[in-house]
């Protein structure tokens, strides 16, 4: 069955300067920030949260592209880093941009398949992983605030 639009919704409620009860569907999590700058260190903060839902992305996109390709995989691990320089979001410089300067993501896959076929589908999970999309691309966002 084909889907025209999906829509997804969280709720957020702050709990202190740093921290944040959000709620997807029926779970909570905290966003919080590490102690070393200010934080209770009670969850990660929101950019470990992106590359998280990345690397959560990435899985899915890998599994689902490689069963369609008929590609057995044994064993799917990642490691994702991500770097920014913190200025611009305290307000120190305006030089460069808040967000990360660059993600890098290793995939490691056991695979029977060839590398050549492991770099096909790691071609196509690049135009197909929503999140990766999204981080590559300009994606219009549109924030209000509504007085409660």
């Amino acid at each position: 069955m084909r889907v025209e639009e999906w829509t997804f919704y969280i709720t957020g409620k702050s709990l202190s300067d740093t921290k944040l009860l959000a709620k997807v569907r029926n779970f909570e999590m905290i966003v919080d920030e590490p102690a070393e700058i200010g934080g209770t260190d009670e969850g990660p903060n929101p950019v470990e949260y992106m590359l998280v839902a990345l690397a959560g992305c990435l899985n899915v996109t890998i599994k689902g592209i490689a069963s369609e390709k008929g590609i057995n995989i044994r064993s799917l691990e990642f490691a994702l880093e991500g770097r920014l320089n913190p200025e611009k979001f305290q307000g120190i410089s305006k030089k460069e941009r808040a967000g990360y300067k660059e993600i890098k993501a290793t995939v490691y896959i056991e695979s029977d398949t060839t590398k050549e076929k492991l770099e096909e589908l790691l071609k196509e999970v690049e135009e197909r992983c929503p999140v990766t999309d999204n981080l590559k691309n300009p994606t219009p966002v549109k924030i209000e605030i509504k007085p409660k």
